[in-house]
């Protein structure tokens, strides 16, 4: 597996700042933001990409994956994106998201995605480029990796793919959902993003989600991210299941420990660390 570390939580720094860092903690790939706000704008990327891909690498970093908003390739820039990341050697991108309206809408959203993900095909397959469906909890279409296939299996196996997430998919699944979803997306997984979450009991002080996320609370409890040692998701046995079925392809690192989201707000020194510490718990399960 190639390991990186996924830049949205690391946006202050420029790419010079980010090469150097990643390459100190260890890690020589990163999962790069290729969305408004991200690292790089998607209506500059056929200019910029190239240019911070050179720059990571005067520090020995690889553009491993990029993180991306594309559900649809007619979107502005969408094209651009995926040529931009063939070109660059990219060979792994990550899908945006379509929330789910609401009860009565599901079978109708199923059939919608499935038909933007086919017209998306050609595109990805001329530019050597496979697209990751990210398994995200709460108000998401594809809430878990098992309902992420639902929605990719009759696509191309060789462009689309489950971008599995431990933390959500472990929202989702906490007890054995998570091992059997793993087992029935094996042969379609592209990606994985690790992270750690714990259930806290937090009364009246609520994230405020305004509905966007059905995961961010129940009559009190808040679902956060924690450091990767910690928490309930069981990233020891996951990393075993990975290495049984030889998991190649780009794991990236997490590191949502500032905001609301997070079981304390770091600033970013402090991210950085506990970046550091999560690297060494997972390379000391002997990957």
């Amino acid at each position: 597996m190639e390991l990186c570390i996924f830049s949205k939580h690391f946006q202050s720094m420029k790419a010079e700042q980010l090469g150097e860092t990643f390459a100190e903690l260890g890690v020589k790939g990163v999962d790069l933001t290729v969305r408004g706000g991200g690292h790089v704008e998607p209506s500059k990327v056929k200019e910029d990409l190239g240019r911070f891909k050179d720059t990571l690498a005067e520090y020995g970093v690889k553009v491993s994956m990029l993180t991306t908003s594309i559900i649809d390739i007619k979107q502005p820039e969408s094209v651009e994106i995926i040529k931009a990341a063939g070109k660059a050697g990219v060979k792994y991108i990550k899908l945006g998201y379509w929330l789910y309206k609401g009860f009565g809408h599901y079978r109708e959203q199923e059939k919608e995605i499935k038909k933007a993900l086919k017209e998306m095909e050609p595109v990805l397959r001329d530019n050597g480029v496979k697209a990751g469906f990210h398994s995200h909890s709460g108000n998401f279409m594809g809430l878990n990796a098992n309902y992420v296939l639902r929605l990719i299996e009759d696509t191309d196996p060789e462009v689309h793919g489950v971008y599995y997430d431990t933390g959500h998919n472990t929202v989702e699944g906490s007890v054995s959902g998570w091992v059997m979803d793993l087992d029935l997306v094996s042969d379609r997984l592209f990606m994985v993003a690790l992270k750690n979450i714990a259930w806290f009991f937090c009364g009246d002080s609520l994230i405020p989600t305004s509905g966007k996320y059905a995961d961010g609370y129940r009559n009190g409890w808040e679902c956060r991210v924690v450091p990767l040692a910690n928490g309930f998701t069981d990233t020891p046995a996951f990393v075993k299941l990975l290495n049984k079925i030889s998991f190649k392809g780009p794991l990236s690192f997490h590191s949502e420990y500032q905001g609301t989201f997070s079981w304390s707000d770091l600033t970013d020194k402090e991210v950085v660390e506990q970046t550091r510490r999560d690297i060494a718990f997972f390379k000391s399960l002997k990957i």
